[in-house]
């Protein structure tokens, strides 16, 4: 087995099963070459069948070591979803062994060691929620937050007040100022353009009349 001598962070044992790794009480792998498969395409279908459903979660390692292989990935992939197998793509033996014992590194962990930490005070949920900003960063919101006291004050500041906050360009105000202000539908974007639009033709069209009411008034003058 290729893999085993890159495995030396996690113990190993042999002994005979189905599966070709077990990395947990009801995890295993199964491990599968591009180059092996084109060789032998039947060998998946048999493999899978003998795991029959001893296994919760069932991993096929794929090492992808040929050039052309979007067929063979189209079909892995089907396979997968028709037998209920999480497909992984390694590009090397090494890679694949880190896969490997990262899964039993991590057996009998919950997922609460790759969660997102819960924000609990009032200033950590707000640093969370403006942090989510493009190029806005925890310092930034810890800035606008002491700059103007509340969430409140903050979304309905223009964009050249945040701009005097420290640390804070135009550019990143600009950014934060359009995240507060802009419709989260692109319909409505579009309406409030068109009403935007409508609104600056009237005004042009009343400032035109005007014009022409004042060229008028000036012609009349003269004539008289």
């Amino acid at each position: 087995n290729g893999l085993l001598r890159y495995i030396r962070n996690v113990p190993f044992a042999y002994t005979k099963i189905a599966p070709d790794y077990i990395v947990g009480p009801n995890r295993c792998a199964l491990y599968l070459s591009f180059k092996y498969h084109n060789l032998h395409p039947n060998y998946i279908h048999r493999r899978v069948a003998e795991l029959k459903s001893d296994f919760d979660l069932r991993i096929l390692l794929c090492l992808v070591d040929v050039e052309d292989n979007a067929s063979i990935l189209l079909f892995l992939n089907k396979v997968c979803c028709i037998n209920n197998l999480t497909m992984i793509l390694a590009w090397s033996e090494q890679e694949a062994a880190r896969y490997l014992e990262t899964f039993k590194a991590f057996e009998g962990k919950d997922a609460s060691t790759i969660q997102k930490k819960k924000e609990v005070t009032f200033s950590e949920q707000v640093a969370d929620a403006i942090g989510c900003i493009r190029s806005v960063n925890k310092t930034d919101a810890a800035t606008l937050t002491s700059q103007f006291g509340t969430v409140r004050k903050i979304l309905n500041a223009t964009a050249e007040d945040i701009r005097l906050c420290p640390g804070i360009g135009e550019k990143k105000a600009r950014r934060l100022h359009e995240a507060f202000n802009k419709p989260f539908s692109s319909a409505m974007a579009k309406k409030r353009k068109a009403e935007k639009l409508a609104d600056e033709a009237a005004i042009n069209e009343d400032y035109d009349k005007e014009e022409d009411i004042d060229e008028i008034v000036t012609i009349g003058e003269i004539e008289a």
